[in-house]
């Protein structure tokens, strides 16, 4: 016997991709679909982020095979929830006998909440899926089935939910294959360089930023061997005809000594593949005779979590890169000609008019190739997010926890203050001689051609969230919020 399954990424339509950056693959459900192949069970990939159908549409496509198990998951996560539990309604109504079962870094933390609110989620998996995914068809396709059987998961036992054991990390990365052959590949393209593609290296992070769920939701860093990873990327060049690689890690050099025989087994092969990786720039530096091999292995663009410019604010959430660690890290990088994205993170201090200008200053000699401007959004599983009460959020809709959307009060501004600011910030940073020179006249190919599509996505995004921010953004007053939208009751009623 086997488990008619199908693994959907619900319509959720994020603006920065629908209209800049573009959509990636749902590598979450790639993960889950290879072991659950491998295991004989019949699975399809339905990217409804992607493709927009609407509900009846996706309704009637699932009518011609109806699925034994939905699995639904999105990396938007908090702020994809709502359109996720939609649709699962609309799905269960029309399959009353399918089981859906839900996962993501949001429902592992807040499973209890959902299944007593959605009584249409049946199960809710907990953490990193392709074990627990496994265990859970092999008993759901055998004669018997005993739930309580299968560790990381909550679901309905009777009238209540009930929370089994938690699944251990998975030791042994290169065990679980990648289902490529589910995507639909003609969707996927990334800075013009044609089809791109996301993979793993590592899971997990050794930093604890106050800020960030990911170091706890992976509980511990674990990486794939160096061959099995080579072995994937050959394969979606060789086979899927990808050109740009997006690894997913939370911090590929975590352990510098995997990481560089990583790289060196790329090198090696030659594949002529643009990537695209998570680094500190603590790392950075500190791995600055290793980057000609990371350029030799394709890496063209780093993205370094920042987040704060003043060494204060960099110690309070618990990053190891202070500015002059950072500023020592983009001038290596651009030695290299690998571009350096940095990600700012505007609520982190007390905003103000003075706050804002010396963060422009900063950015200005910090010098990076490209800022990417977010907002503090306090998911309840962070240190930020549980000490971050009712009274402080001015965003009531969940659907806006983008961390492209402000969500806490700033005292001292109001929300299109803020706005305004930040806008101003991105519009000024990537309009400087500097910037433009680089972007015309630089000698290296790869280099240009990156900043150049980073420009045009960025243009792109500023516009559209203009108009988005000027038609369909509406604040609440601080302290008219009765619940944190994202937050479990428990949780909201104790967070501050």
């Amino acid at each position: 016997m086997s488990l008619n399954i199908v693994l959907l990424t619900p319509r959720r339509r994020f603006i920065a991709n629908r209209w800049g950056l573009g959509y990636q693959i749902p590598l979450g459900m790639v993960f889950l679909g290879g072991p659950l192949l491998d295991a004989g069970h019949k699975v399809q990939l339905v990217d409804n982020d992607v493709y927009g159908w609407s509900d009846a549409e996706l309704v009637s496509r699932l009518k011609l095979e109806p699925p034994d198990v939905l699995m639904v998951g999105h990396t938007g996560s908090t702020a994809a929830h709502p359109a996720a539990m939609e649709t699962c309604q609309t799905l269960k109504a029309q399959f009353p006998e399918m089981l859906i079962v839900y996962g993501g870094v949001y429902p592992s933390y807040a499973a209890q909440d959902i299944l007593v609110e959605h009584p249409y989620i049946d199960i809710v998996v907990q953490g990193e899926g392709e074990r627990t995914a496994l265990e859970l068809c092999a008993q759901l396709d055998s004669d018997h089935p005993d739930l309580c059987e299968v560790k990381g998961i909550t679901w309905r036992d009777g009238g209540h939910a009930r929370t089994n054991p938690a699944q251990p990390p998975i030791t042994d990365m290169d065990s679980y294959r990648p289902g490529w052959e589910l995507v639909d590949w003609q969707h996927y393209e990334l800075f013009g360089f044609g089809r791109a593609a996301g993979m793993q290296f590592s899971r997990g992070c050794t930093l604890k930023c106050t800020y960030c769920g990911q170091w706890a939701f992976w509980r511990r860093w674990r990486h794939r061997s160096a061959k099995n990873f080579a072995d994937e990327v050959e394969k979606l060049v060789k086979e899927y005809g990808v050109k740009i690689v997006w690894l997913a890690d939370e911090n590929f050099a975590a352990q510098p000594e995997q990481a560089h025989l990583a790289l060196a087994e790329l090198a090696k092969r030659k594949l002529g593949i643009s990537l695209n990786l998570n680094m500190t720039a603590a790392d950075v530096v500190a791995q600055s005779e290793f980057l000609p091999l990371y350029k030799e292995a394709g890496v063209d663009n780093i993205v370094m979590g920042i987040e704060a410019l003043e060494d204060n604010t960099v110690k309070k959430v618990r990053k190891n890169n202070p500015y002059e660690i950072s500023k020592q890290a983009v001038s290596l990088l651009r030695q290299h000609d690998i571009v350096s994205l940095v990600n700012i993170i505007f609520g982190l201090e007390n905003e103000t008019p003075t706050t804002l200008w010396r963060t422009l200053t900063k950015t200005y000699k910090l010098d990076a190739d490209v800022l990417n401007a977010v907002y503090l959004t306090p998911h309840f599983w962070t240190h930020d997010g549980l000490r971050t009460c009712k009274e402080q959020i001015v965003q009531p809709d969940q659907s806006k926890w983008t961390y492209r959307n402000q969500v806490i009060n700033t005292p001292q501004m109001k929300p299109w203050q803020l706005f305004t600011g930040v806008k101003l910030i991105e519009a000024l940073y990537h309009l400087r001689p500097k910037a433009l020179w680089r972007m015309l006249l630089s000698k290296e190919k790869r280099f240009k051609q990156v900043l150049r599509a980073y420009f045009l996505v960025g243009l792109r995004v500023f516009l559209v969230e203009m108009i988005e921010f000027a038609f369909s953004t509406q604040f609440a007053h601080a302290g008219e919020v009765e619940q944190i939208p994202s937050y479990p009751k428990e949780h909201s009623s104790q967070a501050g």
